[in-house]
């Protein structure tokens, strides 16, 4: 297993909504994360198994895909929604603390590997 998708595994509910969360502001652009954290991030995002969601339905994987390979402003306009919506439930200080969290499991799965 890569060290992205053993992240990914052990991510609980609320950590996965954070990892969709932090999708939409990629896809939007709205992330001020670098081109190096954005990748990573987004790999996550991909490597995440499906699941059941705390904020989110299952139309928000299809928002996102469809934003990736053709965006709109109809689409970041749905994007924008869901990542407000979702910022409101999960908090600027918890999703900072996630991030962290992902970025120091990842060096020890990259390490272990």
């Amino acid at each position: 297993m890569k060290p992205i998708e053993k992240v990914a595994s052990d991510l609980d509910i609320f950590s996965r909504d954070c990892s969709v969360t932090v999708a939409l502001k990629i896809t939007d652009d709205s992330c001020k994360m670098d081109d190096e954290q954005r990748a990573v991030f987004m790999a996550l995002y991909d490597a995440l198994s499906p699941y059941e969601s705390q904020i989110f339905d299952e139309s928000v994987h299809a928002l996102i895909r469809e934003a990736r390979s053709t965006p709109t402003a109809s689409l970041y306009a749905k994007i924008k929604k869901e990542r407000e919506m979702a910022m409101a439930i999960i908090t600027q200080e918890k999703m900072k603390s996630f991030k962290a969290s992902v970025r120091a499991s990842l060096l020890i799965a990259q390490l272990t590997a």
